[in-house]
């Protein structure tokens, strides 16, 4: 049973006037205030702030990476057992909401793919090995038309992405749009490699909005835009349905 919100919400005067923040991020601030009041967390899923807003989930995903990015809230996960799919979230209030901890964040930033707000947490963060990095990596390959290793190099950038919060079907989603877009490319088609699609933050979000922003003007049409690489292809058609079953609605 979902616990209400307190009566009272804290918006300090350093969250209320910060220009940084967008939207109504500023009044979910105040909504998680007033339902960490109870046991100093909050469990509400990004489902109840959407609905509660009347925004999409991931303009709250938005909100709630501002806040984080300004200091004002950490957040953390746990993940189901022997996999990589989030199970619970919750934030906290960060006491001292100050800019001065900028460079040194109390928490790491993850997505959240959970659809309660009461629930059990252990506060558990990702497993090295519930990251899929050979998977990743040879759906690159089989996309591309090559032969990256699974290696430290390689997984590095992976696990620094799957940090910020992405999960193995937005490496999917960025690496299938980026190679219909570069491979018959001569300028761009270097680029299909693990350095450039993960090795920023800031790039592979750019990337990822791009490949979704393409995947909703293609919604209407009636041919698949798949593209072939060889043998691969079939293996990487099959592995990318899946990871769409996996996320639905992500």
């Amino acid at each position: 049973m979902a616990e209400a919100p307190s009566y009272y919400a804290i918006i300090p005067a350093n969250v209320r006037y910060d220009q940084n923040l967008p939207g109504k991020a500023i009044l979910l601030y105040g909504e998680i205030t007033a339902l960490c009041n109870q046991k100093g967390f909050c469990w509400a899923s990004d489902d109840y702030f959407a609905k509660l807003y009347g925004v999409t989930k991931m303009t709250v995903q938005n909100w709630l990476k501002s806040l984080e990015r300004e200091n004002y809230i950490s957040r953390e996960v746990t993940y189901k057992k022997d996999t990589k799919e989030i199970e619970h979230r919750l934030i906290r209030i960060e006491m001292t909401p100050t800019k001065k901890n900028l460079g040194t964040p109390t928490q790491k930033n993850f997505r959240d793919n959970t659809t309660s707000i009461n629930k059990n947490h252990s506060g558990a963060e990702p497993k090295e090995d519930s990251i899929h990095y050979k998977k990743i990596i040879n759906f690159l390959n089989e996309k591309a038309g090559r032969d990256f290793k699974d290696v430290e190099g390689n997984r590095k950038l992976i696990r620094a992405r799957i940090h910020d919060g992405y999960s193995e079907h937005d490496f999917a989603l960025v690496i299938d749009f980026k190679c219909k877009q570069w491979l018959n490319d001569d300028k761009m088609e270097k680029y299909l490699r693990p350095g450039t699609l993960f090795g920023s933050s800031k790039k592979f979000d750019q990337y990822l909005d791009e490949a979704k922003q393409n995947r909703k003007q293609q919604a209407n049409t009636t041919e698949p835009q798949g593209l072939s690489v060889g043998e691969g292809s079939a293996r990487a058609a099959n592995y990318l349905a899946e990871l769409e079953k996996q996320y639905e609605g992500d």
